[in-house]
C-alpha cells in the first residue's frame, strides 16, 4: 500500500468515526470485511498506534419523571 492509499484509509476512518462514532464505525469495517481478518487487523493497528478520539458530544439527559 502507497503512501497516498494509507492517508485516504486514514482520512476515511476519521470521517467514519466523526459521522457514526467510534461504536459504529468499527461496527460498519467489521461488517463490510466479515469474512476476513483483514478489517479486525487493520483496527487493531490502528488503535495500537493512535490515540482514541474524543467522544462525541451528548444532548444533556431530561429527566421528566420530576415534572
Amino acid at each position: 500500500m502507497n503512501q497516498s492509499e494509507t492517508r485516504l484509509i486514514e482520512e476515511g476512518w476519521a470521517a467514519l468515526v466523526e459521522r457514526l462514532g467510534l461504536a459504529n464505525a468499527s461496527r460498519f469495517i467489521m461488517l463490510l470485511d466479515r469474512r476476513t481478518d483483514g478489517a479486525r487487523q487493520y483496527l487493531q493497528s490502528l488503535w495500537g498506534t493512535r490515540p482514541h478520539p474524543s467522544p462525541r458530544p451528548q444532548p444533556p439527559v431530561v429527566n421528566h419523571s420530576d415534572t
